[in-house]
């Protein structure tokens, strides 16, 4: 046959399996009839320090933010990422953010004969035995094809690999780590799949090619220094405009009000679009026992009790129950995969869980989209965030007490639990909530103590910073702040802003999930702050919304010191910044602050500038504003 036209039956092949396999989301809305919205992406800067050891063998646990620099060096569009040929490039993101749904999208905007694609998912693959690229690649993803279509097709690849764009998704789930002693191989060489992606990252095989790999930040970090990516880019979030449309795409105008209306603190939640899912599921059959849905464990509480009415399993909390050991057992050795036997021994029977439980594909059925059958085959759950909720209910309703209190003080608090955590102190800590045994009475107190101990360390470690910006840092705070905001207890709350840092630079860029956290410990905040920066966070209109709601109820004068440049702000937000005026004592800085035009970031315009304006001239002040270059908007001065 002819390499051509083989490479085309295989392209042809792959496409129609990307098709038929497009996963249905939990409202029972096909991927195909979803709206395309596109989360942000920014370019971040490579860490090159080596840290490719795994977390065992440091002293202390590694925080995946060592990976990169938060530190942005701009921010690029879709079309953009395949535009680089010949790069290894990294799409790094949290849990439930769109990097498969990118990554898919990567692969269908890839036209024949300029440019091809082919998609690997680490969860379908994680081989045991040897195998060789090809097999890798073509055989296993594609099978049932002659043997002569295999291997003139790979030959064209190996021919024409410039024009491959080889999509590898979910480097998080592949259960090997890559050593940096891995020799160098031919691309007829059978050898153990981990060798294959190390000398696929080393650019050994296919180095003309764009190699993309998808994966959650902190699994990166067992990458050798030689096998990590030219280009990292951070997989943000969803704009308002985005949320919206996917809100209307799953349900209705009504509840997007209703959301708008009644539950704004959990609208930033819903900027991932996981979480934007768990939302619409939890208030479409709102659980009467947890009140409203506004914390993300109270979400996921609701999406449990809901799934009691499935018609492929009943009682999911005894369900839940059953599976919290292996939940656990696998995120604790950084594991995805839990074979049908384990499920079987832990008194789960697998055809009954296909709503938090799947099929990991198998190779040699890959072209059917099967969930769960007899054998000795692994499955996942259907979201790594599942895993991490079930986990966090293992810790508190089964760990016994003693190991509690080691796991808490050793471990939690570290940065690779921080979604467990919430999940925990969202479960311990919740005030509406508070009943219950007097084991989980004493786990409370036992978690409640240990977070405000994290939270003046965290604190006091800011006011000793030498320089002002330090996102990792920032990023240990806002998770403390996130759990406080799962309990909702104005107890902690208030001892979390007696710590609040005179001088705050928040992150570059800001998670809108962890928006309300620190909103809730913010409002409570009563002393005096010298400077609170939101400079690079990329907040869109919401997620501003919500930190002005929160600071505009400070004392006048309160915050000395404030900047919003470099955020991602709407016309409609001039209201927000006028009420952050009383707040601002000295100097308030709002460079390139709004984006809702073509092109990216602009300055406030004229009719914009007149609206601070009028508000400084009614006031006594010296407080300054900063729009424009060159331009400052003034108070009056005091007599």
């Amino acid at each position: 046959m002819n390499e051509e036209i083989a490479i085309k039956q295989v392209i042809d092949l792959h496409s129609s399996y990307l098709q038929r396999n497009e996963e249905l989301h939990l409202q029972g809305v096909n991927a195909q009839d979803i709206p395309v919205v596109h989360p942000t992406i920014h370019e971040v800067w490579f860490d090159e320090k080596n840290t490719s050891a795994p977390f065992a063998e440091k002293d202390e646990p590694i925080d995946h933010r060592q990976l990169y620099r938060h530190n942005i060096i701009k921010q690029i569009y879709f079309d953009d990422l395949l535009k680089q040929k010949g790069k290894f490039i990294s799409i790094i993101g949290n849990a439930g953010c769109g990097k498969t749904i990118l990554s898919k999208r990567l692969t269908k905007s890839s036209s024949w004969p300029q440019r091809l694609s082919f998609h690997v998912n680490f969860k379908d693959t994680n081989y045991e035995k040897p195998l060789t690229l090809r097999k890798y690649l073509l055989d296993n993803i594609i099978p049932g094809q002659d043997e002569k279509v295999y291997e003139d097709a790979f030959n064209w690849l190996k021919k024409n690999d410039e024009k491959l764009v080889l999509v590898l998704d979910g480097f998080d789930q592949a259960e090997y780590t890559l050593d940096k002693k891995c020799p160098k191989i031919n691309y007829g060489d059978c050898v153990p799949e981990n060798q294959l992606v190390y000398n696929l990252f080393r650019r050994h095989l296919f180095p003309r090619s764009l190699l993309v790999v998808t994966s959650r930040p902190q699994s990166m970090l067992y990458l050798p220094k030689l096998t990590r990516p030219q280009v990292t880019y951070a997989l943000g979030d969803l704009c308002f405009g985005d949320t919206r449309q996917l809100v209307l795409a799953f349900a209705d105008a009504a509840l997007w009000d209703k959301v708008k209306s009644n539950l704004n603190q959990m609208l930033s939640m819903c900027r991932n679009p996981l979480m934007l899912q768990i939302m619409i599921s939890s208030n479409i059959h709102p659980s009467e026992d947890i009140g409203d849905a506004s914390t993300v464990t109270r979400s996921f509480v609701a999406v449990m009790g809901n799934l009691t009415n499935s018609r492929n399993f009943q009682d999911a909390e005894k369900l839940v129950e059953k599976l919290r050991v292996l939940a656990f057992d696998a995120t604790k050795n950084g594991k995805v995969a839990i074979s049908a036997q384990q499920l079987r021994d832990g008194g789960v029977n697998p055809t009954t869980v296909r709503d938090i439980v799947v099929q990991l594909h198998s190779y040699k059925h890959p072209m059917h989209k099967i969930h769960l059958f007899k054998g000795s085959n692994n499955l996942c759950f259907c979201h790594q965030t599942f895993q991490d909720y079930i986990t966090a209910s293992y810790i508190v309703h089964e760990m016994p007490l003693e190991q509690f209190v080691a796991f808490v003080e050793e471990s939690l608090f570290n940065d690779y639990w921080m979604i467990v955590r919430r999940f925990v102190s969202g479960f311990l800590l919740d005030v509406e909530s508070r009943t219950g045994s007097e084991n989980l009475q004493k786990k409370r107190e036992i978690l409640k103590t240990n977070l405000i101990r994290h939270l003046r360390i965290i604190s006091d470690q800011f006011m000793k910073l030498a320089r002002d910006r330090n996102d990792a840092l920032a990023h240990k705070l806002l998770g403390l702040y996130a759990c406080v905001g799962e309990g909702k207890d104005l107890s902690i709350a208030t001892i979390a802003a007696e710590h609040f840092p005179a001088k705050l630079v928040l992150p570059q860029p800001m998670n809108s999930n962890l928006v309300p956290g620190f909103c809730f410990v913010v409002k409570h905040v009563t002393k005096q702050l010298e400077r609170l920066s939101l400079w690079g966070c990329y907040l869109d209109e919401n997620s501003f919304h919500q930190i002005a709601s929160a600071i505009k109820e400070m004392k006048p004068g309160q915050i000395g010191r404030m900047f919003i440049t470099y955020n991602n702000l709407q016309s409609s937000n001039i209201d927000d910044i006028i009420a952050l005026l009383r707040v601002v004592r000295d100097d308030l800085w709002m460079f390139n602050c709004f984006s809702d035009t073509p092109g990216g970031k602009r300055y406030a315009n004229q009719d914009e500038q007149n609206k601070i304006q009028e508000y400084l001239n009614e006031i006594q002040s010296k407080l300054k504003v900063e729009v424009v270059v060159g331009t400052t908007l003034r108070a009056r001065q005091p007599k």
